[in-house]
């Protein structure tokens, strides 16, 4: 979800963080649909091969 070639994962780390903040659902599923419509959105690129684990800690 990260990583993108041609590009500093610094650049990622940022992307996803930024996504981070923006989506504070409440719910793993909600978070997680989020992030992924967010990180594939910004390029012409496949989420192939990506996993993502959201866990809510009470």
């Amino acid at each position: 979800m990260i990583e993108r070639r041609g590009e500093d994962i610094d650049t990622g780390l940022d992307r996803l963080s930024c996504s981070l903040a923006r989506h504070r659902a409440p719910a793993p599923e909600g978070l997680a649909d989020a992030l992924l419509a967010d990180m594939k959105a910004s390029g012409d690129h496949s989420l192939d091969d990506t996993a993502l684990v959201a866990v809510r800690l009470s």
